[in-house]
């Protein structure tokens, strides 16, 4: 059971990193096909959805492709990195 807990803990504390660092990268970005009101950066629970739905495999390359456009190419890098 505990190394279960210390799993959870990690991937809790790289989903709270990801999701701050994307609301101070990605936080202005407009609304498109993907990126919408129920997946962006602009608050820190929509942003945790955002990778949490990412991170399931479901369009996180539309969504990377979106920030890419606005925001040059360390978007690239942030979604590589998650």
């Amino acid at each position: 059971m505990g190394n279960i807990l210390n799993t959870a803990a990690l991937l809790m504390l790289i989903f709270f990193t990801f999701s701050v660092a994307g609301m101070g990268l990605f936080g202005v970005v407009p609304d498109g096909d993907f990126i919408d009101k129920n997946v962006n950066f602009r608050s820190f629970y929509i942003a945790m959805m955002t990778l949490w739905r990412a991170s399931t495999g479901e369009s996180w390359n539309g969504i990377m492709h979106e920030c890419t456009t606005s925001e040059g190419i360390i978007a690239v890098f942030f979604w590589l990195l998650f």
